[in-house]
């Protein structure tokens, strides 16, 4: 049994009358008609206002017949016509058909005669209706993690390398030491000018911001020592002027210093966190690790919902969305490069456009399927709550909270706020009816998805 199509809308009627057709799930086909005697209308009155203007020899200026302007001026009227009645069409499809475009519309298959309406489609995209099917007992994997000594200690010790200070040394460089030295790059003829010297730098041995020859060349040097160190700078450097160039430096050594760290002790506690004993430093960087941790499992858990959505949906996306996604993280890599001082790069930019687009349609994907959920749940949050929120943040960074209340409603801050909530809110809403497996701290819960 053949199943029976649905039969298309029949055109309203009046001066412009449109008609929706669905060729996909994000097209939309709005199929308009214009009557004849409404677009005469329209015509007449674009020619009489020409007509007042129009200056012809012979005659005076608003004096030419009608006729004569017609003639010099009718083709030129009439496409003036067409393009004011396009948007009025256009608008009287959004308003009748409720539609939800997300890009401009294009002007298809314009058809008009000396006789009959006009007839032309607007073909648009739109946000994709979605059909939510099964949302629960989404497979979900729940990292176990604990905080150990060993964490809290190898934190500690990062900070003890950071307030780290140099003691001047009469002895040999060896690696973590700081060396003050003089640099002097060669000159065109391979010598090395006075006035070209570069002073005063400073430069940790071992140092992953080193180039290679530096770290490499100048450990067993002494204070007093000259050195001529060979740069080989890579094809992919960001100084145009460097890339895959070597260049020689010539080094004088002028002094060498050891490291040394503080004692971990109540002082360097206190110096860390003002009145900390050394216990009490121990146990805020315990409660950061573990609320850094809790932050990051509910982030892996938040994905991991995107993830099961999007494979029990099938959605079909609009073009544009995942064009406009895309461009803008290029553009935001184009930023990072510009604060870089690295150049952009056509072969880059294409690469990204290319490995990103999955992740792209990932995305609007799961971003679609969450607000169909929040809008079949009736997932919402109230003004009590996004305040209630805002003050929460105001205590937990230490700020003044009217004043901080005056920040987030002067911008658009607030709004963010209240789209975190209910993404939150929908999050734990499906969390709440998944099935969660608990799994030790090192299992891959994205890999073994795939």
């Amino acid at each position: 049994m053949t199943e029976k199509q649905p039969k298309a809308p029949e055109p309203i009627s009046g001066p412009i009358s449109t008609v929706i057709e669905s060729p996909e799930p994000w097209k939309r086909v709005v199929k308009a008609i214009i009557d004849r005697a409404h677009f005469d209308q329209e015509y007449t009155n674009r020619l009489k206002k020409a007509a007042k203007s129009h200056q012809k020899p012979g005659f005076r200026k608003g004096r030419t017949p009608r006729a004569i302007v017609e003639k010099e001026m009718g083709d030129l009227i009439r496409s003036e016509t067409v393009e004011a009645l396009v948007p009025k069409a256009w608008m009287s499809a959004l308003l009748e058909h409720k539609l939800s475009p997300v890009s401009d519309p294009s002007l298809e298959n314009l058809d008009f005669g000396e006789e009959g309406p006009l007839k032309f489609d607007l073909v648009v995209e739109v946000r994709p209706e979605i059909e939510l099917g099964d949302i629960d007992a989404l497979a979900i994997k729940r990292r176990e993690i604990t905080t150990t000594d060993e964490d809290i200690d190898q934190i500690l010790e990062r900070l003890r390398e950071s307030r780290a200070e140099y003691e001047k040394v009469e002895r040999a460089a060896a690696e973590d030491d700081q060396i003050l030295l003089d640099l002097v790059p060669a000159g065109p003829e391979g010598d090395f000018p006075e006035d070209g010297k570069i002073p005063d730098q400073r430069f940790i041995l071992g140092s992953a911001n080193n180039m290679p020859a530096f770290n490499e060349e100048l450990v067993g040097c002494e204070a007093g020592q000259e050195k001529t160190v060979t740069v080989d700078y890579p094809e992919d450097h960001p100084n145009e002027s460097l890339k895959g160039r070597s260049m020689a430096f010539q080094c004088l050594i002028r002094e060498v210093s050891a490291k040394k760290l503080p004692d971990l002790d109540d002082e360097f506690a206190g110096a860390v966190a003002e009145d900390k004993t050394l216990e009490e430093l121990r146990g805020d960087i315990r409660a950061d690790v573990e609320k850094e941790n809790a932050k990051r499992i509910e982030q892996e858990m938040d994905r991991q919902v995107q993830e099961e959505l999007v494979k029990r949906h099938d959605v079909s996306l609009p073009p544009s969305m995942v064009s406009r996604y895309l461009a803008s993280g290029l553009e935001d890599m184009h930023k990072r490069n510009a604060q870089m001082g690295r150049p952009d790069s056509e072969d880059e930019d294409k690469e990204y456009l290319e490995a990103g687009k999955p992740h792209a349609e990932t995305a609007i994907k799961a971003m679609l399927l969450l607000e169909a959920v929040r809008g079949q749940e009736d997932i919402k949050v109230t003004a009590e709550d996004v305040d209630e929120r805002i003050e929460q943040m105001a205590l937990e960074n230490g700020f003044d909270v009217d004043r901080y209340k005056e920040f987030v409603n002067s911008g658009e801050e607030k709004e963010r706020i209240e789209y975190d909530l209910l993404e939150r809110r929908t999050y734990d809403f499906l969390l709440s009816r998944a099935e969660i497996e608990t799994v030790p701290a090192d299992t891959d819960v994205f890999g073994e998805k795939e």
